[in-house]
């Protein structure tokens, strides 16, 4: 069965606005239509890629990639000066020893890592920096100490570190229990890439800065061959390192396993295979920005590349085997299409033996010059977790009170200078000719009413017609209801479920999965839910009349009403209840986690925080309930705050729609 394309989703989305429910089972549901996006963009880049054919047209197209992918990530920070490095300690050992260091990718922000040293150097050496997966435990992992003990009895330096919001870098550490708030690793990189999302970064470009400056420190030590240094990893490493190695060129050579895929197939498996949110691996615009993974091996070319994957991995073989293909087009049209291999492993998602075996060959031939390389695996004796640790204390932020990842980034924000502001609807952005809104139900106990209070349906609260006092309240006072279901919400949400979690739980869910998929081709939930919003109001107006149009919403219906009343001037008023007091919160330690549906990319940088927004929505009346807003002076005449929720408490609303 054919996909609808764009234009088809448009016409549909155009002939829905009043549709009472009728085909709802036929139309394409808010993940067809991301995936469909994603198709269009996909065909579009490999035709692109097709088209190189000798060494010019892949620097020209490295180049196009390279200044795109730099642009989704705002830009690298600038060095400042040689890394500061501390060792806590040394493990002795009989062919290597270990040390444990900790390095300062920014002034007072600490990353933890193991050293690997030969004990026979005869000169200098080859060495590797290898980013952990995600695991709990980092660069302790059993399958992480085979694979850099290995390297290391090859002669192989070996940097091996942890990312942050795993093992010692645990940016939410409650030192009393001992545990962190959420989990190490996708637990803390989604509280902390939602977050940095809002201030137009990302939690991607902070763990490459990581990663480059173990390269600037790797490269400082006079036993380390500057031109034979490589890089390695699985999972979240695998990810850390095809985005080192695509832009840093002192990496001669690279493994990236258990990551490889295409993109549009990765969104398509993701919220029933591995549904943890990882917003490091969803970079705004990756999709429709032409890149995607061939892409990022396109930047490594012609440098030697080995791709390691697990036939039953959850990242989908046959887009690992497309973009290897990809990939070695590009290689020989570089004339070295001997530089790119690929291992299979029939198992799931692991550093399994035969993937390490195959990276013990890769460096020995490419990074030892050696032609016929021993990879058998040799035996070693696991360190206990305890040993391997770099702080005394467990934690970089116990032991070193090291910043937290927010301050690091709140203070590269405000020191940032300040570009000219968007619209909100180019902050968020809004595509009304796309919007696909859904009326189910219309009240018809007032044929001429005061006005109609349009109530917008989320995924974070229970639907708008449970609330039957709300509802008899205003439909007694003469005010006429619509429920309103934007994309993806209500009788709309995806059919899927995430086991263990809440349709919308911020850490990992449908919702959370669907809107790192929008990231993915440039779009946000926020505004594509606007947009429905902002069009089936335009259809109202039209086809009523109304003296006056009110958008009541709760949580995250809340913020897509209050966007859709800043953009759209016929709306008469506002009331939302239990929004966030501001975006710019988010940023703290303490803060709840946003999920990433209500997120917008750049907004805090693009366009302002919540009083922003309600400046724009004055002098027309605001309400809000169960949340505190510290308002700006020219939007605080026009806005009433209340304690308690008008959802359960109506004669609030009547009191205020009357005013």
């Amino acid at each position: 069965m054919s996909h609808p394309t764009r234009r088809d989703l448009l016409k549909i989305g155009a002939a829905s606005v009043f549709s009472l429910g009728a085909g709802l089972e036929s139309h394409p549901d808010l993940h067809e239509q991301i995936l469909q996006l994603a198709s269009e963009f996909e065909a579009k880049r490999r035709d692109r890629f097709s088209k190189v054919q000798n060494p010019t047209d892949l620097s020209v197209l490295q180049s196009e990639l390279r200044q795109s992918f730099l642009k989704l990530l705002k830009g690298l920070p600038s060095r400042s000066g040689s890394v500061p490095v501390k060792q806590t300690g040394e493990i002795p050992g009989d062919d290597y020893s270990i040390k444990k260091v900790v390095y300062e990718s920014f002034p007072g922000y600490h990353v933890t890592a193991l050293l690997y040293v030969p004990n026979r150097l005869k000169g200098p050496a080859p060495a590797m920096i290898s980013p952990s997966g995600h695991t709990h435990i980092g660069k302790a992992y059993q399958e992480h100490q085979i694979l850099h003990g290995n390297l290391a009895k090859r002669g192989f330096i070996v940097l091996a570190y942890d990312p942050v919001g795993q093992a010692e870098r645990s940016q939410f550490w409650n030192a009393d229990q001992r545990k962190t708030k959420y989990n190490l690793g996708c637990g803390e990189h989604a509280v902390l890439g939602n977050a940095l999302e809002l201030l137009g970064t990302n939690l991607a470009r902070y763990r490459i800065w990581d990663g480059i400056r173990g390269l600037d420190y790797l490269a400082s030590l006079p036993e380390v061959d500057q031109k034979r240094m490589g890089c390695a990893g699985h999972s979240g490493g695998g990810t850390l390192t095809a985005y080192l190695t695509a832009l840093d060129s002192r990496i001669s050579a690279s493994a990236i396993c258990g990551y490889i895929t295409t993109l549009p197939k990765r969104m398509g498996n993701r919220i029933q295979e591995d549904p943890s949110s990882d917003p490091e691996q969803d970079i705004f615009g990756m999709v429709s920005h032409g890149i995607d993974h061939s892409g990022l091996l396109a930047m490594c070319a012609p440098r030697p590349t080995l791709i390691g994957a697990s036939v039953k991995d959850f990242f989908p073989i046959e887009g690992t085997r497309n973009s290897y293909a990809e990939a070695k087009h590009l290689y020989e049209a570089a004339g070295h299409g001997d530089r790119i291999s690929m291992v299979e492993a029939p198992f799931r998602h692991s550093l399994s033996q035969p993937l390490r075996e195959a990276i013990y060959g890769w460096f020995s031939r490419w990074l030892a010059n050696e032609t016929n390389p021993d990879i058998s695996e040799k035996p070693i004796k696991e360190i206990p977790l305890k040993d391997l640790q770099v702080c005394k204390d467990g934690q970089v932020q116990v032991t070193f009170q090291s910043r937290h990842l927010f301050d690091v980034a709140l203070d590269e924000f405000r020191k940032t200078p300040e570009s000219a502001k968007k619209t909100l609807s180019q902050a968020i952005h809004l595509n009304i000719g796309s919007a696909d809104p859904y009326i189910p139900d219309v009240t018809d106990k007032n044929p001429k009413p005061k006005s109609w209070v349009i109530c917008i349906n989320g995924n974070e609260t229970p639907d708008w017609r449970e609330s039957k006092e709300f509802i008899e309240t205003l439909n007694r006072a003469g005010h006429g209801l619509i429920f309103l279901d934007p994309r993806g919400v209500g009788n709309r949400r995806v059919k899927l479920a995430v086991k263990g979690r809440d349709y919308s739980d911020p850490i990992s869910s449908v919702e959370a999965n669907l809107a790192y998929n929008a990231f993915l081709v440039g779009e946000t939930l926020v505004g594509m839910r606007t947009a429905d919003v902002i069009a089936a109001v335009r259809q109202i107006m039209k086809r009523n009349q109304p003296e006056k149009v009110i958008l009541c919403g709760r949580k995250d219906s809340g913020l897509i009403a209050l966007m859709a009343a800043s953009i759209e001037p016929m709306i008469s008023g506002v009331a939302v209840e239990e929004i966030p007091q501001s975006f710019m919160s988010l940023l703290s330690e303490s803060a709840q986690p946003l999920n990433a549906a209500s997120i917008v990319p750049g907004l805090l940088a693009d366009f302002g925080d919540i009083p922003e927004i309600l400046d724009t929505v004055s002098p027309r009346k605001t309400l809000i309930s169960k949340t505190s807003v510290k308002l700006n002076p020219k939007s605080a005449g026009s806005v009433r705050i209340e304690n308690h929720k008008f959802s359960t408490n109506p004669n609030l609303i009547m009191d205020w729609l009357k005013s």
